[in-house]
């Protein structure tokens, strides 16, 4: 694999300008009163992307990342520092850059093509295997305008990967797609970067940063807070978004008689730290905090985790577990996972306070969407479904071998 860099990034700093109106910019231009306040989206970012490479760069929103692609890309220029581009940079940015709405799928091949510096004579060698990547059939002479959000960008990544580009940039572009292409596009990006290409990768989708990125940044209020291992960026990340209180709050939502009230729910690591990311596998505790208007015996603490789709994945209360509670004051619990077991993905938390097995009879509280964390593949493990589970595979009557 190339060490040698595809793009270099010096101390850049992006500065823009807010208004409170649109017609204070003229107003300032005229007048020459600073009607504007300075915003500073990134300060002094630098780093260096090798070929056969993939960088993610994760952060909150608002945390610089769109705007250090667009540096990259040459959509912008830094008010200080310098952005070497030392190959050709296609991607998928704002989804819709370089597209016509009222022109047909076809037709926009040749106008994007041409935004990507393709061409005509290439765009027609290449036209039948952009229309074969994209799947879009006979809609690929539709007009764009008619085009759903994840068909546009089945066209857009499938122009911008035969452009020959030598660097790939992605600003959650693939989010948008159905989950068969998604797999697609991710198997082609590997084998870009196997061929030496190299890959910028935007995403909130942690277990996608951590299978695809060799390294990470985290970009926190426009300055690269880490810069290496994924798995170094993304516990980093975790921590950011626990102290902007991803821990709940002190007015839940849900329904009951209030006798008992939940008052907060945190997911935390075995030392106490705050998660919102874990690794599928790892042990992680539930912490939760009540408040008690009446006395009351023989309360059921549950809890229930659900997938993006509300699909109850486990469940558990004290009734099962043996471990009911006389309430006469506030308090606080927790519910122990040695391992959570489950595939990677999106859950949230849900919490019950009742008595008996169920909330259905006599309910305190049942406090939805509590909270939410995101469950990551361990490297070493590789599954698929919800659940994680030991198995070993074993042969009779076949030559076979340990890959």
């Amino acid at each position: 694999m190339s060490s040698d860099p595809v793009i270099r990034v010096e101390g850049v700093r992006k500065t823009f300008k807010l208004f409170q109106r649109p017609r204070d910019r003229i107003v300032e231009l005229v007048s020459r009163r600073c009607l504007h306040k300075d915003f500073t989206a990134l300060d002094n970012v630098s780093f260096t992307l090798e070929r056969g490479t993939t960088m993610g760069i994760v952060g909150e929103n608002g945390s610089g990342k769109s705007t250090l692609l667009k540096l990259v890309a040459g959509l912008l220029l830094p008010d200080d520092g310098r952005v070497d581009r030392l190959g050709k940079i296609t991607g998928l940015l704002e989804l819709g850059t370089g597209f016509n709405g009222e022109l047909s799928g076809r037709r926009n091949i040749y106008l994007n093509g041409a935004y990507l510096r393709m061409s005509r004579k290439q765009l027609a060698e290449r036209e039948q295997a952009i229309i074969d990547f994209s799947e879009l059939g006979d809609f690929i002479d539709a007009p764009l305008k008619s085009y759903s959000s994840g068909m546009t960008m089945r066209l857009a990544f499938a122009i911008a990967f035969h452009a020959d580009p030598d660097c790939f940039i992605i600003d959650e572009a693939l989010s948008v797609g159905d989950v068969r292409f998604q797999q697609k596009c991710f198997s082609r990006l590997r084998e870009f970067r196997a061929q030496g290409g190299a890959i910028l990768f935007v995403s909130h989708d942690m277990n996608a940063v951590k299978l695809l990125c060799d390294k990470a940044m985290l970009l926190h209020h426009g300055v690269v807070r880490h810069l290496g291992e994924p798995d170094e960026a993304i516990n980093l990340y975790n921590k950011v978004m626990a102290a902007r209180g991803n821990s709940g709050d002190d007015t839940p939502t849900g329904y009951g008689n209030a006798a008992v009230r939940f008052t907060s729910v945190q997911l935390r690591a075995p030392d106490g730290s705050p998660l919102s990311v874990l690794t599928s596998g790892a042990p992680a505790d539930i912490h939760f905090t009540y408040a008690c208007r009446e006395a009351v015996d023989g309360v059921t603490f549950g809890v229930m985790l659900r997938d993006r789709f509300g699909q109850d994945v486990f469940g558990t209360n004290g009734a099962l577990l043996r471990t009911l509670a006389d309430v006469r004051r506030d308090g606080r619990g927790c519910f122990h996972f040695p391992a959570m077991n489950i595939g990677p993905g999106v859950y949230s938390i849900n919490l019950a306070a009742h008595t008996g097995t169920t909330h259905l009879e006599n309910c305190f509280h049942w406090w939805d969407n509590a909270a939410a964390f995101e469950v990551v593949q361990d490297r070493d493990y590789f599954f698929s479904g919800h659940t994680r589970l030991s198995a070993s595979l074993e042969l009779y009557g076949a030559e076979h071998g340990k890959v």
